[in-house]
């Protein structure tokens, strides 16, 4: 098993395109103040910054400024 801690100041942001437009802005004002994202996918990595392993939650989890999360990822190989 493996845990992931999301402080409640990470991730709150995306780097979906269609978040913002061709030149940076947001493409919905209320992603400034209160963004809302949603957590999909974990990736672990070695100490070399290689992707040795995906996880998917069975649900999304709601993150933004005042929620953080402690995510368990069982590894079976």
């Amino acid at each position: 098993y493996y845990f992931t801690r999301v402080k409640n100041s990470e991730f709150n942001y995306t780097t979906n395109p269609s978040f913002t437009d061709n030149t940076g802005t947001l493409n919905n004002d209320s992603f400034i103040d209160n963004p809302t994202t949603f957590i999909t996918t974990i990736g672990l990595y070695n100490d070399a910054n290689d992707l040795v392993a995906v996880a998917k939650v069975s649900q999304p989890i709601t993150k933004d400024f005042t929620k953080e999360a402690l995510i368990r990822v069982k590894l079976d190989y």
